[in-house]
C-alpha cells in the first residue's frame, strides 16, 4: 500500500514540476508554463520504477516521459517510451505507432521508422477517432517512400504544436526547432514548415516575425488545409481587418482535427472583434 502511495506521489510531483510557472526576472513578466522538464522526468522515471505491478501507472508515466522527451528533443528516450506504449497499451496503438515512427526517424533510424509507419494503417481501429485519422493520414506518405530525418523532426514539432506544447519548450529548444524547420527543403511540406516557424517565432516573443512568416506561407498553408490561428496584438489588428470577411465565410470543413479548429477559430474571432471595429 505504501508503495502505491509513493507511486502516486511521484506521478503528481512530475505533473507539478512539468507545469510549474516561473518568473522571468529580466523582463519581470511571468513566462507561461515554463516547464521543469528535467525534474519532471526524474519523478516520472522514479514512479515508473516503483510501479512494477501497476500497468496503468506505468503507462501514464511512459506517456509523460515520451512527451517530456519530445519537448526536450530527446527523440531516443521518446521513442523508447512510445514503442512500449504501442506494444502494451490498449488505448490507441495506431497513435502510439505514429509517435514511435516519428521519434525513431528523428533519431536517424529512418529504415526502422518506415517499418513502423507501415504498421499505423494496420492498427487503425477507431475509424471515427480524429487522432487515429490524423495518424493514418500522416503515416500514409511514408508507407510509400522512405522518410528523412528532417521530415520526422518536422513531424514531431507538428505534434507538439497541435497539442499546444510549444509554449512549454525552452528558448534554446525552440531555436533548435527553428533551425530544424529551416533545414527542411521539401516542396510538399512548405506550408507546414512556415506554419510551425510562425508558431515558434510567436513562442519566442517575436510577434512581427511570426506574422510575416505565416503570411509568407499563407497560400501554401491554405492549399494544404492547415488551420491558421495565432494571437494578434493590437498593433497588428489593422492587418487582420481585410481578412476577416474571408474568415467569416469559411466553414472550416475538411481539416484535420475539425472540432479543435472550430473552437480555436471562434475563440480567435472573439478576440479579434474586440480589436477590430466592425
Amino acid at each position: 500500500m505504501r508503495a502505491k502511495v509513493g507511486d502516486g506521489i511521484c506521478v503528481l510531483r512530475g505533473f507539478a514540476e512539468c507545469w510549474e510557472r516561473r518568473r522571468d526576472d529580466q523582463s519581470h513578466r511571468r513566462t507561461a508554463f515554463w516547464c521543469q522538464i528535467n525534474s519532471a522526468l526524474t519523478s516520472f522515471h522514479t514512479a515508473l520504477e516503483l510501479a512494477v505491478d501497476q500497468r496503468e501507472i506505468q503507462h501514464v508515466c511512459l506517456y509523460e516521459i515520451g512527451w517530456c522527451s519530445m519537448i526536450e528533443l530527446n527523440f531516443k528516450d521518446a521513442f523508447d517510451s512510445f514503442e512500449r506504449l504501442k506494444n502494451e497499451s490498449r488505448w490507441s496503438q495506431c497513435y502510439y505507432a505514429y509517435l514511435t515512427a516519428v521519434c525513431q526517424g528523428a533519431t536517424g533510424d529512418v529504415d526502422g521508422a518506415q517499418i513502423v509507419f507501415k504498421e499505423v494503417q494496420k492498427l487503425f481501429k477507431r475509424k471515427n477517432n480524429q487522432i487515429e485519422q490524423f495518424s493514418v493520414k500522416k503515416a500514409e506518405r511514408f508507407r510509400k517512400q522512405p522518410p528523412t530525418i528532417g521530415l520526422c523532426v518536422l513531424a514531431s514539432i507538428e505534434v507538439l504544436y497541435l497539442w499546444k506544447a510549444l509554449p512549454n519548450c525552452s528558448f534554446p529548444n525552440l531555436q533548435r526547432m527553428s533551425q530544424a524547420c529551416h533545414a527542411v527543403d521539401d516542396s510538399s511540406v512548405v506550408g507546414l514548415k512556415y506554419l510551425l516557424l510562425g508558431a515558434i517565432h510567436k513562442c519566442l516573443g517575436n510577434s512581427e516575425d511570426a506574422v510575416q512568416t505565416v503570411a509568407r506561407g499563407r497560400t501554401l498553408l491554405l492549399q494544404a488545409k492547415h488551420g491558421i490561428y495565432c494571437s494578434i496584438s493590437e498593433s497588428l489588428a489593422n492587418r487582420v481587418h481585410k481578412y476577416l470577411p474571408l474568415v467569416f465565410q469559411e466553414d472550416f470543413s475538411g481539416y484535420d482535427f475539425e472540432n479543435r479548429l472550430h473552437v480555436r477559430i471562434h475563440a480567435a474571432l472573439a478576440s479579434l472583434k474586440e480589436l477590430v471595429p466592425q
